[in-house]
């Protein structure tokens, strides 16, 4: 059983959609959930949720791309919890446009939301994490960053890159992890076709003919498909997981290019 007792849990963009789901699942195996976001409103639900099933949370607004929001945030938490045990980069955003039509402003919002909002966030957290001798980063990926997604050249690059910070970070902490006995690993995880905010944006033919790719023929669950991988990864049990990159995507990476 996967048990986080005692653990305390940031989820950036938590206020809806998969880090919601996943906010409610690291809460329902017992750790203490941190819920972040732009909007008062949406988070404010999510921690009503939470408390509907005995959970308590925090929400701790903020702009997660801004390096002195970040530096702002995790003085938060070490004043609230003492520090954090779990990081989940999952904030995001999408800028539609085919590559040759995309503006800069568009490229650069995407880049900075998704890629260097998870740089900032780690790289905090890191400082924090070793004095625990405990810590775990899931960054929120998408299969999509393996071949391409028309439309989303920013997106695709952004999540393409978050890999490659995955895997860096896994390494360097790996390293750390030896030299202080700490438990410290990175992972990414690809969620599954869901019916999110972000993907309601995609015209119902589109969704359509992305769900037929899906081998187990129906979308994610964010809470209990997407959530109960990232709460295993989050686990002392995956103390010998780090630089992977899951699919809880109900098998669609093996037809993506289909």
């Amino acid at each position: 059983m996967i048990d986080l007792t005692g653990r305390t849990a940031l989820v950036t963009g938590s206020g809806t959609g998969i880090g919601r789901g996943i906010a409610l699942k690291l809460a329902e195996v017992g750790a203490t959930v941190i819920v972040n976001g732009l909007y008062e409103a949406p988070c404010k639900e999510t921690v009503e949720l939470l408390a509907a099933e005995g959970h308590e949370s925090t929400v701790l607004l903020g702009d997660v791309s801004d390096e002195a929001t970040v530096d702002r945030l995790f003085e938060q938490i070490g004043e609230r919890f003492g520090g954090l045990d779990i990081l989940v980069n999952n904030a995001g955003i999408q800028r539609v446009s085919w590559f040759d039509t995309m503006t800069e402003q568009d490229w650069s919002d995407v880049l900075r939301v998704n890629l260097t909002a998870p740089f900032l966030m780690s790289r905090a957290f890191a400082r924090q994490m070793r004095e625990r001798r405990y810590g775990r980063i899931v960054n929120i990926c998408s299969e999509g960053a393996l071949v391409g997604s028309v439309g989303n050249t920013n997106y695709v690059a952004a999540k393409a890159g978050l890999m490659g910070l995955t895997m860096n970070v896994a390494q360097e902490m790996a390293i750390w992890a030896r030299k202080d006995s700490g438990d410290y690993t990175c992972n990414a995880v690809h969620p599954g076709f869901n019916r999110s905010e972000m993907a309601a944006k995609h015209s119902d033919a589109e969704l359509e003919r992305v769900l037929k790719l899906v081998p187990l023929g129906r979308v994610a669950n964010s809470r209990e498909d997407v959530g109960s991988v990232v709460a295993f990864l989050a686990s002392p049990q995956a103390a010998f997981v780090t630089g992977v990159k899951f699919s809880a995507g109900g098998g669609f990476g093996m037809c993506i290019a289909s």
